[in-house]
């Protein structure tokens, strides 16, 4: 068994009897088979692995969920602490938002946190963070109050607004490229109490009225409200429908006279929607659709500036036709519309997130079973992505940033483009705290020494 030299957590090898539940991933495309796979149990943990890593050949490449030669995961690192006045609370970088959420709950509170619990906070709120409550709060990281990072060389420190302004900077948008956080520290507030969700389903040739009925939802939006539209085929017959899943806070019925038209002015085939108490029942609401959805998956999407009838109906037609194979049925389309006033208030220099001009987002999710299908539905998902940037660009004459979180992978999407406008000031920060690039996967920053 391998050890590191006053090291309290725990290092699994391929030899480890426990070793594929180590490397498990959500998805099957995203497992690495690394030569070690280390779980730390306290910040200087992780500053003893790096020493070690730095002894190896080949060296460990280290991030807090993947890498090359190791995972260096925080799993045991998930603890949450509401502050005794209850403005802030403080969690582990190795949590989930459920974790968050389930500790919120018992004290009438919620954060600007991920929209399904089992998201891990690192990475959201690193690589920007939307919430379901952004509408009133902005961004996770316009939030953020305190961070502790582990740094390249092993030091750990505290930064925030005074102390090390540079890294609270670079980590508010630069995602896993300056440090892994262990801990974060954000703002709370008051919980908005019941809100309506669920799902309303629609056969595909409703799209353009379907459509209609969002710009309608837009022109009345209010920061408590926000909205998604999906693409989706649902058992028993698995035809190409849509579905719109809403999301409104406050009393349930001028929630469900806000939602009417969607009743009344198109019929649902299906519809499922109620009240949910708080926060941590709405980021399970996703449950049971996926709990049975095929192994293999790629992710990626785009940021657009408007609702575009043209757009929406050349996606669903690509999406359509993707789907027609059982091989990639559960494949989707989400797009979300969130009230988006308050993070358009934040400048693009303010922090290291580029995409502060008002928009929203949409992802394709492909998903399938066979390692076959990889290659091809990463085609498709980068075909959708590109799809909705250049029509974005040529409507309005403005290409916006597609940031880490809504990116396929670096061989589709470059850093220029998930970085924006504040990459030339990542670039004199990566040289002045990873100058050696240890946090070297994902869109690598190169260090600028000039």
């Amino acid at each position: 068994m391998t050890t590191i030299q006053g090291f309290s957590g725990t290092v699994v090898t391929p030899s480890s009897p426990d070793y594929e539940q180590a490397i498990r991933r959500v998805s099957a495309t995203s497992i690495l088979r690394p030569a070690y796979v280390a779980f730390p149990k306290t910040p200087a943990d992780i500053t003893r692995a790096l020493e070690f890593a730095r002894a190896q050949t080949p060296r460990w490449r280290l991030r807090s969920r993947a890498a090359d030669v190791t995972h260096l995961r925080l799993r045991h690192l998930r603890a949450v602490r509401v502050s005794e006045d209850k403005k802030t609370v403080a969690f582990q970088g190795g949590a989930v938002w459920g974790d968050v959420y389930t500790e919120l709950t018992n004290h009438n509170l919620v954060v600007v946190g991920g929209n399904v619990w089992f998201v891990g906070v690192g990475g959201h709120i690193t690589g920007g963070g939307y919430s379901n409550i952004s509408g009133h709060h902005g961004l996770a990281i316009d939030n953020l109050i305190e961070a502790t990072v582990v740094l390249a060389d092993g030091k750990v420190v505290k930064c925030n607004a005074q102390n090390e302004p540079d890294l609270f900077w670079a980590i508010r948008g630069g995602g896993n490229q300056f440090g892994i956080v262990t801990e974060f520290v954000v703002n709370t507030f008051p919980a908005p109490g019941p809100t309506l969700v669920g799902a309303l389903a629609y056969p595909g040739t409703e799209l353009s009225n379907v459509l209609k009925l969002v710009r309608e939802f837009l022109e009345k939006q209010t920061p408590k409200m926000r909205i998604m539209l999906a693409f989706a085929r649902a058992p028993p017959h698995f035809h190409p429908g849509i579905t719109i899943i809403p999301y409104i806070e406050g009393d349930t019925q001028e929630a469900e006279k806000i939602i009417a038209p969607f009743r009344t002015t198109v019929t649902p085939v299906f519809e499922r929607i109620g009240s949910a108490p708080n926060q941590n029942a709405v980021t399970h609401g996703a449950d049971a659709m996926l709990a049975n959805v095929p192994p293999r998956s790629a992710i990626g999407g785009a940021l657009f500036t408007d609702l575009w009838d043209d757009v929406v109906g050349q996606v669903f037609g690509e999406w359509r036709a993707f789907t027609e194979k059982e091989e990639t049925r559960a494949s989707m389309v989400m797009w979300e519309f969130g009230y988006r006033d308050r993070i358009a208030e934040v400048k693009a220099s303010d922090t290291a997130y580029p995409a502060r001009s008002p928009h929203y987002y949409v992802l394709a999710t492909g998903r399938h079973t066979q390692p076959s299908s990889d290659a091809s539905t990463r085609e498709w998902v980068s075909r959708i992505a590109t799809l909705v940037k250049d029509a974005n660009t040529e409507k309005t004459g403005v290409k916006l940033p597609t940031p880490g979180n809504f990116s396929l992978g670096p061989d589709s999407v470059g850093v220029e483009e998930v970085y924006g406008s504040n990459l030339a000031r990542l670039r004199k920060l990566k040289a002045k705290y990873d100058p050696k690039k240890v946090w070297s996967r994902g869109w690598v920053i190169e260090p600028d020494f000039d």
